[in-house]
């Protein structure tokens, strides 16, 4: 059954509960970002070795003991962030509930605060698409606010990548990375809107099982 509700111009509404102990999806971003900035300093490090071990000012020792001190460093930075990633969960509850809006113009990945649960949320997004009568209320308001959110228009993307298994479209914009979050349910739909207004951008992945 679809979790995504459309209001009366058109645009797409869904929240998505984001487990962050069970799906890795934001660790792995973060570690691949972190991980690949290191991986570079260590590179420019032992570049910078090169002339002196051709001028024998350095030995190959030296060289061993930087590459060393490079794998122990980015070991150690991993391990901080694994350990901070767990922090940052347990603190959220280990969840977080997440809304999209889209339309054929871009999507909006808005992240609601902590006190926020997916019944509250799905009952505002009915209300929002005038599925409920009524005022959508604190909620609502929360929902179609523009704080703690990240745009992405689709006219400026460049990459699509999908990950059914993951549930996770990563849509990429030049300087702006959005993750979009669905339900199995509805990631073919989903996959395919996106992928039909981003005619210009790479795609990785596809709809269907």
């Amino acid at each position: 059954m679809s979790a995504i509700v459309q209001d009366k111009d058109g645009a797409y509404r869904w929240v998505y509960e984001f487990n962050l102990l069970k799906n890795p999806t934001i660790l792995l971003t973060v570690l691949k970002i972190l991980l690949g900035i290191l991986a570079v300093g260590v590179v420019i490090l032992l570049a910078s070795m090169l002339p002196g071990l051709t001028r024998g000012t350095a030995s190959g020792e030296d060289f061993l003991e930087a590459l060393r001190f490079g794998g122990f460093f980015m070991l150690f930075f991993f391990v901080l962030t694994c350990v901070g990633y767990a922090v940052y969960a347990l603190m959220q509850g280990g969840k977080y509930c997440v809304v999209f809006t889209m339309d054929e113009h871009g999507i909006v990945h808005k992240q609601l605060p902590r006190q926020y649960k997916k019944a509250q949320v799905v009952s505002a997004l009915n209300v929002i698409a005038g599925v409920m009568a009524g005022n959508p209320g604190q909620v609502g308001l929360g929902i179609t606010s523009n704080r703690d959110s990240l745009t992405s228009d689709f006219s400026a993307v460049t990459s699509v990548k999908g990950s059914r298994t993951l549930q996770v479209i990563k849509v990429n914009e030049p300087l702006a990375k959005n993750q979009v979050y669905v339900e199995r349910d509805d990631y073919d739909f989903v996959f395919d809107y996106i992928v039909e207004h981003c005619p210009q951008a790479r795609v990785k992945g596809s709809s269907g099982p």
